[in-house]
């Protein structure tokens, strides 16, 4: 839906009459017309504009649509499987989006987490895509090196399938050998997973140190605290964070 302007997806989305406007030189259908008896998707529908909205409302509580510049009524029997990243509900208290349509379309809701918490498609993901661009490009590909599937696994991925899906397509362009390495991967992105990595690291690190010290100390926060050159309420504070268990430490 966002994909083009508002004039041209009424037309896409609804058909129009020959003559309706300049380039218009035939009678043209749309694809709910096309749809009749069967399933429309409709991405991102959040960007929709408050024209198009209307429109798509009349369709799903009266059947019926008109193309642009005709009056006669089409009825059509259709079921619409929309898909958006934005936040609809945030949508509709900015008076972006439409109430009365967010209940008409969220009749069953899928929600599909993003790539960062299911890090166990991301494998499949990349062999997939892999495959694909390999087909498209005619090369042969034996898979990914250890670290760069390593790299796969540890990366957050913001953009999800459409980030990692342009990453194996520049792999599959850039790599020289049949084994895709770190090096044929966006460079700026594993920066930044391996700054995430020792991030974590230190983290980990830095629990594992109070940890130690709070065990040393048989769980005397004052006096761990100032072994570790903090203040008492920063140590609770970093207990907490870590989630450490307070009481079973004040037992020892």
């Amino acid at each position: 839906c966002a994909a083009l302007p508002e004039s041209l997806l009424e037309s896409e989305f609804f058909g129009h009459e020959k003559g309706s406007f300049t380039g218009a030189y035939t009678q043209k259908k749309g694809k709910f017309e096309f749809a009749n008896r069967g399933t429309l998707f409709l991405d991102e529908v959040g960007v929709m504009s408050a024209n198009i909205q209307v429109h798509l409302l009349r369709v799903l509580e009266e059947k019926e649509f008109s193309r642009v510049g005709g009056n006669e009524p089409i009825k059509v029997d259709i079921r619409v499987i929309s898909a958006t990243n934005k936040d609809l509900r945030k949508a509709i208290e900015k008076g972006e989006f439409r109430e009365d349509l967010y209940y008409r379309l969220n009749v069953v809701t899928i929600e599909l987490p993003p790539l960062r918490k299911r890090k166990e498609d991301i494998s499949l993901l990349a062999q997939h895509f892999l495959s694909k661009f390999a087909l498209e490009n005619k090369r042969e590909f034996t898979g990914f090196s250890p670290e760069a599937m390593e790299f796969l696994l540890s990366y957050d991925w913001p953009g999800n399938i459409r980030e990692l899906e342009n990453a194996i397509e520049r792999a599959v362009i850039l790599a020289k050998d049949s084994l895709i390495t770190v090096a044929d991967l966006p460079q700026e992105n594993v920066s930044l997973a391996r700054s995430a990595s020792m991030g974590k690291n230190l983290k980990e690190m830095e629990e594992n140190h109070i940890l130690n010290i709070l065990c040393e100390t048989g769980g005397n926060y004052s006096e761990a605290a100032k072994i570790l050159g903090i203040s008492r309420m920063t140590l609770y504070n970093k207990a907490k964070q870590y989630g450490l268990n307070v009481k079973k430490l004040d037992s020892k």
